[in-house]
């Protein structure tokens, strides 16, 4: 089936703009999803510990409880040099945040401040670097920062540093002083006995609560920084954050503010007694954390180097899927990867849990399907938009010129579809911003020689809403009124065919109050 290029002029009330259909790009893998699906990020490196980044599936072997598996894709991401418009737009909600961290050339960090598991004064020693970590972050990246209470629904990933940078000045260790900084710590102290317990565990639940959160915004690596000298206690329920962090591809890398100790307390091995109890002491649980997600500890005392290699690692790595040989089992399954490349080292997590028969958490974890480049497109084509022009100021009123109408020469069967985008029946200047109020109606209206017309409206992600009936008259007509949905961005498909042919359009639009 030849799909015809086609183009599509945006109207809304007494603003017009024009945008031409880019060229279908190359075919790019994609990963399904499922519950036996197995996702596993592997960095490889030469000799000189620079990055590898021309391996196909060919140049993998990977073993699954020892024993060999079919590679279902692999995908190289992290190194592409960011290709949007470099004048960044803020964030305003979570639909931005989550278009942003979708693209394959933007990355993401979180940093978790753990002040319940860092004494006073402790923090001093780790500060600067992590601010001089944040500095030299790519512009293009996105980066949050949390402390154990703040909910992931309150935080959003963004490029402006600032508040970053802010709240790492202002932090402070709060390891053994119960004082209530925030309303809920009052209740603590109902529980004197129990508060080092109750912290423990907010602690943990927050760590999985973010893995999920990145899991859904971001299909490929994210990376958790996670600033803490961990548990006086042995910990033995830690499977669900070990569970999330795999199943969502965040790689944690704890950061004991400590450094080198040679207090044999701080970095015991877990005792026989341990083992028994199915528990690890602190340093030992940091390890396994990292190792088991694909992250690595920072233990030593040059805190800004190991930084750097954090950056390092999630900027150039392969997305390895295969289908898992052990489902709804529930158990922990060893992962081995090997690259066939001489003198290649490989880093990677080492295992995963599978899903247990019965359990609700299938649908929140399942891995996050890819975006079908189209509709990315058109979404990237709204978020320029959006963006402000270079040399106006970031508070000012956010406006971009789009490109004038190209008639594409190769338009056989199809004239040009003209889409409209107007309040009831008025149609007047031309818009410069796809942006719309609820009040607003759509109203796409296609000139064209097709045998039939249809359209449907899809989700951010490419996932189908609804059809959208469209009167099939010489002029094939389609109206949208927006009171019906939701605040956030949305895509019209329109699909015009005659005989075996297809042309399609994708245009984005955001509703607003």
């Amino acid at each position: 089936m030849r799909r015809i290029p086609l183009v599509f002029v945006v109207l809304l009330a007494a603003t017009l703009a024009a945008s031409q259909a880019p060229a279908p790009p190359p075919q790019q893998p994609t990963f399904r999803g499922g519950t036996n699906l197995v996702q596993v990020d592997a960095v490889v490196t030469d000799p000189d510990r620079r990055p590898i980044v021309d391996l196909t599936a060919a140049d993998f072997a990977v073993l699954d409880d020892g024993k060999p598996v079919a590679i279902d894709r692999v995908r190289f991401l992290g190194a592409d040099v960011y290709t949007g418009d470099t004048t960044l737009a803020p964030i305003h909600s979570h639909d931005d945040e989550e278009r942003e961290a979708s693209r394959d050339d933007v990355h993401v960090y979180a940093i978790v401040l753990d002040d319940y598991h860092v004494p006073r004064m402790g923090e001093l020693r780790v500060i600067d670097s992590l601010l001089a970590f944040v500095e030299q972050l790519p512009a293009t990246d996105l980066v949050a920062l949390y402390y154990p209470l703040d909910s992931v629904t309150d935080v959003a990933f963004s490029r402006d540093r600032a508040p970053v940078l802010k709240g790492i000045k202002a932090f402070y260790g709060r390891q053994g002083d119960y004082t209530p900084k925030h309303p809920v710590e009052e209740e603590h102290l109902r529980h004197p006995q129990q508060i080092e317990s109750i912290r423990r565990q907010i602690v943990v639940s927050a760590l999985q609560g973010l893995a999920i959160h990145l899991g859904g915004i971001k299909q490929g690596r994210k990376t958790i920084v996670w600033v803490t000298e961990a548990f006086s206690e042995p910990i033995d329920d830690l499977r669900d954050l070990y569970e999330a962090a795999n199943r969502s591809n965040a790689a944690i890398y704890p950061l004991d503010p400590r450094g080198l100790s040679t207090d044999r307390s701080v970095d015991r091995p877990p005792t026989a007694a341990d083992v028994m109890a199915g528990v690890l002491p602190a340093r030992e649980f940091m390890r396994a954390l990292a190792t088991e997600t694909g992250g690595r500890t920072i233990f030593g005392n040059d805190v800004r180097v190991a930084l750097k290699q954090v950056i390092q690692d999630s900027s150039a790595y392969y997305l390895i899927a295969y289908e898992s040989p052990h489902p709804d089992d529930g158990k922990f399954h060893r992962v081995t990867v090997r690259v066939k490349r001489p003198r290649a080292t490989v880093f990677a997590r080492t295992g995963y849990w599978s899903l247990k028969q019965g359990t609700n958490s299938v649908t929140a974890m399942a891995p996050v399907a890819a975006v079908p480049h189209a509709v990315q497109t058109a979404v990237d084509q709204l978020a320029d938009s959006l963006r402000p022009d270079a040399d106006e100021p970031p508070e000012g009123r956010r406006r971009v010129i789009m490109p004038p109408e190209v008639v594409t020469p190769n338009v056989t069967l199809l004239a040009v579809p003209t889409v409209s985008l107007a309040r009831g029946q008025a149609v007047g200047e031309p818009q410069r911003r796809h942006e719309f109020r609820r009040t607003d109606t759509i109203v796409v209206r296609t000139v064209t020689s097709a045998d039939s017309v249809s359209a449907r409206l899809l989700d951010r992600r490419g996932q189908a809403l609804t059809d959208l009936p469209v009167s099939q008259g010489r002029d094939p007509e389609v109206r949208l009124p927006l009171g019906g949905l939701g605040l956030g961005d949305y895509v019209i498909e329109m699909s015009a065919r005659s005989g075996d042919e297809l042309a399609q359009q994708f245009v984005a639009f955001r509703v607003v109050r």
